[in-house]
């Protein structure tokens, strides 16, 4: 197996400012470097990803045929960004014949903080709808979704990762003992990597396919629904 690779990174998944999405080429030779990267801080940004792969593609930043294979997140996050980016994934599977290696959003990060807080449990917060949020564990595969007030907060000291940490803190009682960790997110290097090694090592955890933890929600229009024409 040739140890230089290029590697598509794809987040889709996040729902906040202060987590964006982005498209990457991240190359891989002695270490992981990102090539180039586009971000979007607003919301439909997965949906313009196909326009900025293209974009790389015109500007001859990447070749399509020589991408090794494919990182992505499927959740937990926005609906409808999930929809799109993977949609877009499966089209590059198909077109370029490349594998996909599917990421959950606190999975990609633990390794880089395990590093830092060895035998700690910690837990990756995100946005879910208002006052709800998504809680992943290093300690367990499964996501679970909670309202604010009711999350059920670990007995043991923890360390709190994740966009949502701001939105939760002023619900922790006094006598919970947590650590808010150096870094909140995961970024394309470490969608890189842990891919790669999950690609080495043969391991997938995830399936391809949107990590929804919450229904869709859907409302009625404010004005009502508008009559067919005849």
């Amino acid at each position: 197996m040739k140890n230089e690779k290029t590697i598509l990174v794809i987040n889709g998944a996040s729902s906040s400012e202060k987590s964006p999405n982005f498209i990457s080429i991240v190359h891989k030779d002695d270490h992981y470097s990102i090539l180039y990267e586009k971000k979007s801080f607003e919301r439909g940004g997965p949906e313009r990803f196909p326009l900025y792969f293209q974009e790389f593609i015109q500007k001859g930043q990447v070749i399509a045929d020589q991408i090794d294979f494919i990182s992505i997140l499927v959740g937990p996050g926005s609906f409808t960004g999930l929809r799109a980016s993977i949609a877009f994934a499966l089209g590059l599977q198909t077109g370029l014949n490349c594998p996909i290696v599917a990421l959950r959003r606190g999975e990609a990060i633990f390794p880089f903080l395990e590093k830092q807080y060895p035998e700690k449990l910690i837990w990756h917060i995100s946005t879910a709808r208002k006052n709800r949020v998504y809680i992943e564990t290093n300690q367990s595969t499964k996501v679970q979704a909670f309202d604010i007030p009711n999350i059920p907060w670990p007995e043991v000291e923890f360390v709190m990762s994740g966009e949502a940490v701001s939105m939760v803190k002023p619900y922790i009682p006094p006598v919970i003992s947590w650590i808010q960790a150096s870094l909140l997110e995961n970024n394309a290097l470490m969608l890189a990597e842990l891919a790669n090694n999950y690609m080495n090592n043969h391991k997938n955890t995830n399936k391809l396919y949107p990590l929804y933890i919450d229904p869709p929600k859907a409302s009625l229009p404010a004005k009502g629904l508008r009559m067919m024409p005849s």
